[in-house]
């Protein structure tokens, strides 16, 4: 029964209060004025918690290496194709050599592969005439036929390491070429 009593006046008390406040609506609102002048305005802004930009892109490079230059600072404005940063390039300049040594190398055993065609050619051409004349036995021919073939494989091949020596030329160019990294858009 006390508590119910204690409850009671309680909530007289909070309710007295609250019309005390509600009622007293007699106080006059008031305005600072001041004459208008010219001068600098000032305006600071204050934020909490993290910026993030509105446009955010993510530039990287298929390349690993060291960074030889960086053409850029944060926050520059760049456009779509402006060199950003360029990778040291003295490791893929020395493979773009090397490529191009292995293609002349390739490109001679070809030379070398079609003189030894001709040679065999020319070689069973000459022993098949005699073996018409009986000069030159059958043996011998089929091992100037089998020389033959294995000249004309081995020309295939060579042919075929010259296009390989090319795709890799062609790649060490590539990769040469993507040590510059540039800006994919504005």
């Amino acid at each position: 029964m006390k508590w119910l009593l204690a409850l009671v006046i309680a909530l007289s008390l909070l309710g007295v209060v609250v019309l005390w406040q509600v009622g007293d609506t007699t106080k006059e609102v008031q305005y600072q004025t001041q004459e208008a002048r010219r001068g600098s305005l000032v305006i600071t802004v204050a934020a909490t918690g993290n910026l993030e930009p509105t446009n955010q892109v993510d530039v990287g490079s298929e390349l690993s290496g060291i960074i030889d230059s960086v053409m850029v600072d944060y926050n520059d404005q760049v456009k779509a194709g402006q060199v950003l940063a360029k990778l040291d390039t003295d490791k893929l300049r020395a493979q773009v050599l090397q490529s191009e040594a292995a293609l002349a190398a390739a490109e001679a055993r070809v030379k070398e592969s079609q003189a030894t065609v001709l040679e065999t050619r020319l070689k069973l051409q000459r022993c098949e005439r005699l073996a018409e004349k009986q000069l030159c036995a059958q043996e011998e021919v089929d091992t100037d036929r089998a020389a033959y073939k294995r000249a004309l494989a081995e020309e295939g091949s060579a042919r075929a390491q010259v296009a390989e020596a090319h795709a890799k030329l062609d790649a060490d160019r590539t990769n040469l070429a993507k040590a510059e990294i540039h800006s994919p858009i504005d």
